[in-house]
């Protein structure tokens, strides 16, 4: 899928600053945004249909983000629009029945969808804009089932990209080289002239370096290490001078 006109410079093409690489792809859950569930929302909306006591926000904790745990592991598997709001109903009346709550399996997934929310990270769509700026080529990659496209123009940022490799549409997940590959062909770019952005060890960098690609861990929390990254960053503001070079 691709967005962004004017897509990637090529080899004799110079329109904006020098940089390494012709393409960026990046991951988005932990990269460019984290993923929250507002519970005392949840609890509130849903507290009249509680049939077994009190709906508390310690009681709905565990079984609703072991729902969201579900989701993420399991949504690969749904890859058409039926299929996804199917699969979402059940897991919404899975995560009722643990509670002891008796609603209608709509009413249900509605009040999951609309207390999750996509929070970027503060430097995010700064770094987004001077990439753009930079004429690189920037294409997601990512583990997300068929609603990032939607949740990304939610936050205004699809026409920062030039594509979307999302694995519930490819039917693969990182570290599964088999998506880097698919970027790879999406962006026209060789594996050598790629560089992707990710906050995880395993499914970004040893992923994308299977595909021949270099990685930049974005190490928010300074406690990991990951020696077989080409380059390691606190945070995304650190990313328009590393690909400057």
């Amino acid at each position: 899928m691709t967005r962004r006109s004017g897509g990637i410079p090529g080899p004799d093409r110079v329109t904006g600053p020098q940089v390494r690489y012709d393409a960026v792809f990046l991951d988005v859950d932990g990269t460019l945004l984290w993923v929250d569930l507002d519970l005392e929302g949840y609890v509130e909306d849903l507290a009249p249909y509680a049939v077994n006591g009190s709906l508390t926000v310690e009681r709905a904790e565990r079984p609703v983000w072991e729902g969201l745990r579900r989701h993420i592991e399991e949504n690969i598997e749904h890859r058409t629009e039926e299929d996804l709001a199917a699969f979402k109903r059940r897991n919404a009346q899975i995560i009722a029945g643990q509670l002891g709550i008796r609603a209608p399996a709509n009413v249900l997934a509605g009040v999951a969808e609309r207390r999750i929310s996509f929070n970027p990270y503060p430097e995010a769509e700064a770094v987004l804009q001077q990439l753009m700026e930079m004429d690189v080529g920037m294409y997601v990659v990512s583990n997300w089932d068929l609603k990032l496209v939607e949740v990304l123009e939610g936050l205004g940022w699809m026409h920062y990209f030039d594509g979307v490799v999302v694995s519930a549409v490819s039917g693969v997940e990182k570290p599964d080289s088999r998506l880097f590959e698919e970027a790879l062909e999406v962006s026209g770019v060789k594996g050598e002239r790629a560089i992707h952005v990710g906050n995880d060890p395993v499914a970004d960098v040893r992923g994308a370096a299977d595909a021949g690609i270099d990685t930049v861990l974005v190490n928010r929390g300074g406690n990991v290490e990951v020696p077989e990254a080409t380059f390691v960053v606190r945070d995304l503001s650190e990313l328009p001078d590393l690909l400057g070079g």
